[in-house]
């Protein structure tokens, strides 16, 4: 699947956040997206899920429009894969039952097995981690996870936004296999400004 944006722009009031910016994805390709903090990396990620409707332009995913400022749980676990700073994990759960039960509620369920999987696919001990909430573990250790929701549906489009925050050198490492298995199946989009895992970017979007 491609993903298109035509001329898109964001302002929030008179402040312009980016635009107008067109652009496009293609499988087996990494499209990097630069900007110091604050730069409106993670509002055009939101607008490109669907999150935020642009304020003109318009995204679309093959025939399917995401410009109408909401995000469907079957794109969130279906053909888009998303990972962010601000996306919430249940603390009452444990990492896998977190994976659970998202994928139920996208109407793909997944056995205990499948989620353990997904865990140990970002360097974690899904045995370790049976009994143990999500609130009990380290930053590092929930952004691992939030890494193995947003493959869990193995997307055709996989947004990774900051994606190594409060990750050791062996979570950067869990990153690059995501990113190098998803070329495999589709394409991603990288939203960051660390130099390493630009680096990884095939093509680039400037803001």
């Amino acid at each position: 699947m491609r993903l298109v944006a035509e001329k898109l722009c964001r302002s929030f009031g008179p402040r312009k956040i980016f635009g107008p910016l067109s652009f496009a994805t293609s499988p087996g390709r990494v499209l990097g997206v630069a900007g110091a903090n604050g730069s409106g990396k993670t509002t055009l990620v939101k607008t490109l899920v669907g999150l935020i409707r642009p304020s003109s332009g318009s995204v679309w995913l093959e025939d399917e429009s995401l410009s109408a400022g909401r995000i469907t749980v079957r794109d969130a676990n279906g053909s888009i894969g998303w990972c962010a700073p601000d996306l919430a994990l249940y603390a009452e759960l444990t990492p896998s039952e977190n994976l659970e039960f998202f994928a139920r509620v996208a109407g793909r369920p997944i056995p205990r097995e499948e989620a353990e999987r997904r865990i140990a696919e970002v360097g974690l001990d899904p045995k370790r981690l049976r009994t143990i909430r999500t609130r009990f573990l380290s930053t590092g250790q929930r952004q691992r996870v939030k890494l193995a929701y947003a493959v869990l549906g193995s997307p055709s489009v996989l947004f990774l936004d900051e994606p190594g925050s409060n990750l050791d050198e062996a979570g950067h490492r869990a990153v690059e296999a995501i990113v190098a298995a998803q070329r495999a199946r589709g394409s991603v989009v990288l939203a960051t400004n660390d130099p390493v895992e630009l680096a990884l970017a095939d093509d680039r979007v400037d803001l």
